[in-house]
């Protein structure tokens, strides 16, 4: 009996739900192992057989998400996962994610800086939430992790601050960045439906995706996950979340999420 894809997941990251949405976007079935920090990293030990994946500047080892494919492949980003989901979409023949230079110099970009700045900016605010936390617990995976992880609460906050370096300097670097990135995005749809061209294409998944955090995408919007309420954050983070919505990416990014993350490849080939 041939195997099933099994994707292990963080489950509300943000370079997961980018994974999940190229495979769902592709048509790709699979079956998802959630799990919350800490956990996660023994879930990709188990799948990676110890070995872990490659670290990189946003990302460790034993960091998510990891794809062990039907056939024995273990595929450990979230951007190589988008690949090897769109070949096989390819193959069926729909249209490509990454049809251009253009959009992988961009899926690139935002992955090695963007995506970092939104999860540093999304801690930030949820680090000051007594109930933000507790929520995204609760509400992600089952009752038995959910405790543990409440549990374990005092030694895993401080050490994912130290990790994820959540501090008012490296919030105030990040805060200025996405700014950047945001403004650069509403420039690029000025002059196109979408970042490259007129067709939905993984920069678009890329952005939007990694986007999510500053936006609290919530589950009816499309997320597959939830994140902390809006209203669980101080004055400032719910501006922050006022203001990215407001933005023309930002409005481009939640559209994006209503548009596509339920869509498939193959209708845009139909």
């Amino acid at each position: 009996m041939r195997r099933r894809n099994r994707l292990v997941t963080l489950v509300f990251s943000h370079f997961n739900e980018k994974a999940r949405w190229a495979l769902d976007y592709c048509g790709v079935d699979y079956e998802e192992q959630r799990f919350l920090p800490v956990f996660s990293q023994v879930g990709v030990m188990v799948a990676t057989r110890g070995r872990g994946g490659q670290a990189d500047e946003v990302s460790t080892r034993f960091s998510t998400p990891v794809l062990v494919t039907s056939d024995g492949q273990r595929l450990c980003d979230s951007t190589d996962i988008a690949r090897w989901a769109s070949k096989q979409a390819m193959a069926n023949g729909a249209d490509p994610l990454f049809p251009d230079d253009e959009v992988r110099e961009l899926v690139e970009r935002y992955g090695r800086g963007y995506g970092a700045d939104t999860r540093r900016a999304v801690f930030w605010h949820a680090f000051r939430s007594k109930k933000a936390f507790t929520k995204m617990a609760t509400a992600n995976v089952g009752p038995v992790q959910a405790l543990a992880f409440r549990a374990m609460s005092p030694v895993n906050r401080p050490a994912m601050r130290k990790l994820l370096e959540i501090n008012d300097e490296a919030y105030a670097r990040s805060l200025a960045k996405i700014r950047e990135v945001v403004e650069d995005a509403g420039r690029r749809l000025e002059r196109s439906k979408y970042l490259v061209g007129d067709r939905f294409t993984a920069a678009d998944l890329t952005f939007a995706a990694l986007s999510a955090p500053i936006l609290l995408v919530t589950r009816d919007e499309g997320y597959s996950a939830t994140f902390p309420s809006v209203d669980d954050f101080e004055p400032d983070g719910r501006e922050l979340v006022d203001e990215m919505r407001r933005s023309r990416a930002g409005k481009f990014a939640l559209e994006v999420f209503r548009r596509h993350r339920h869509s498939r490849a193959a209708e845009s080939a139909g």
